[in-house]
């Protein structure tokens, strides 16, 4: 089931630990984000028993992150270093240098810890990352969406068991079917301390507000239908975007014979589509969707909208969604540098020389049937680039779908295949561990070990 969490599905330490590395190929080589916290230690602890118990070929390896906020957090992860060494396991101790901001500080913290995770992967040459998110964490994180007003499958599946960052780092989540209180009596057993973070107690941090409320509406079997309702959402969405969606210009999508009042697939499919072509990280909010649609369902056809850096446009039978003029960048590249530009496409200058990329010039006409100003403007909106005599330049450009290309969720893989089909882009690499071929046309289906996922073939 999606999510790896049902209420009977309750698993030990090693139980859990044993079904994850059922999934790996041979030849895996796992990184344990380790922070030294009694989760992160029990998940080291069990991977590295049941690897010894099995003497297979897979490999563990283990990454600790110091960000530099606490006078303890050096000595705690020589620690770590202690603890890998007596095991045989490779170990890295990466430091987040440099200022930290004023306020945010968490969120600055997590992103910095996970750029520097994806550095300690290549360097150990591991081939996936594995954090020890536990029953607790799935339980929390959903508890604070709910009180959010999240009411969508998609917020209340929770967290997924497994997901890519950055477009190549698979990270999976093997302990969300494991209690916190069974990972400290496993270590416990075995004699083996670890570190209690004194932040967890803050109470300032919302997440420790509800852990120590422990008041929880939504059950572990609540948030396993949430996100089978989500994946097949996603797979709805990807079929529709297969049948009716095409790229006639560069990141200018058109949409045909849209049902402005079609359900939940067609809006996943539209806040897709809107959150590419406007380079957005992150989906359109439900609220801000429902006002995109109220707007042109109460201008009938020929009406156009704005949302999330796009207009929409209603013409012909076909809804139009395309970037708008407004704050385009512009940007230097030197020789073989590579930048993302406008969130949009991603550039390589495989020139000698300097290029500036800017806008392009709005003078399409006629191109493949498109109303003359809408074909205009997904040229404006299309970078283009000139070497320093101002002549035009072809570099090699390739769309870049923002919402998938920082964290892309396990359950969305069906959908962002379609996306990239129409984008004319390459599916996203080595999703996670194992594969499983599909037989509705989104190609293959990229699977967490040990997890069950509806409607796999």
């Amino acid at each position: 089931m999606p999510g790896g969490l049902t209420d009977t599905d309750l698993l030990s330490p090693l139980a859990a630990a044993s079904r994850y590395l059922d999934g790996l190929p041979d030849d895996a080589r796992v990184a344990v984000a380790l922070s030294g916290g009694g989760d992160s230690l029990g998940l080291l602890v069990a991977l590295h028993e049941t690897l010894t118990r099995r003497g297979d070929r897979l490999s563990l390896c283990a990454i600790t992150i110091d960000h530099g906020l606490r006078a303890e957090a050096a000595s705690e992860a020589a620690s770590m270093g202690d603890v890998c060494g007596s095991r045989g396991i490779a170990h890295l101790t990466l430091r987040w240098d440099g200022p930290k901001p004023a306020t945010g500080v968490a969120d600055a913290a997590r992103q910095a810890r996970y750029m520097l995770l994806a550095e300690g992967v290549r360097r150990l040459g591991a081939t996936c990352l594995v954090t020890a998110h536990t029953r607790e964490d799935q339980l929390e994180t959903v508890e604070m969406r709910r009180l959010r007003s999240e009411t969508s499958a998609r917020g209340l599946a929770g967290i997924a068991p497994a997901a890519l960052f950055f477009g190549w780092l698979p990270v999976h989540r093997p302990f969300l079917s494991v209690r916190r209180v069974d990972i400290r009596r496993f270590l416990e057993d075995r004699q083996v301390c670890w570190v209690e973070d004194p932040s967890n107690e803050n109470r300032a941090a919302e997440r420790v507000r509800i852990r120590q409320d422990g008041q929880f509406v939504m059950t572990a079997a609540d948030i396993a239908a949430a996100g089978s309702r989500r994946q097949e959402t996603a797979e709805a969405a990807a079929r529709l975007v297969l049948a009716r969606v095409r790229m006639p210009m560069p990141m200018l999508f058109a949409l045909e014979a849209p049902d402005l009042a079609e359900g939940e697939p067609f809006r996943l499919a539209l806040a897709a589509l809107v959150a590419m072509a406007g380079g957005m990280t992150h989906l359109p909010g439900e609220r801000q969707l429902d006002h995109l649609l109220a707007a042109l369902q109460s201008g009938g056809h020929g009406t156009s909208a704005s949302l999330g850096r796009t207009v929409v446009e209603w013409r012909r039978g076909r809804l139009y969604i395309g970037r708008d003029r407004r704050n385009l960048p512009r940007l230097k590249l030197g020789p073989g540098e590579e930048a993302i530009w406008d969130g949009r496409f991603r550039i390589l200058n495989s020139t000698g020389s300097d290029v500036a990329i800017v806008p392009g010039p709005a003078t399409a006409s006629t191109v493949d049937g498109l109303p003359p100003r809408i074909a205009r403007r997904a040229q404006a909106v299309t970078a283009d680039a000139r070497d320093g005599n101002g002549a035009v330049v072809k570099l090699d450009m390739h769309p870049y779908l923002a919402p998938f290309e920082t964290v892309h969720s396990g359950f969305d893989v069906a959908l962002s295949g379609a996306l990239c089909a129409v984008a004319g882009r390459q599916p996203f690499p080595y999703f996670l561990a194992s594969k499983a071929k599909r037989s509705d046309n989104t190609g293959e289906l990229y699977l967490m070990p040990g997890v069950e996922w509806d409607h796999a073939d």
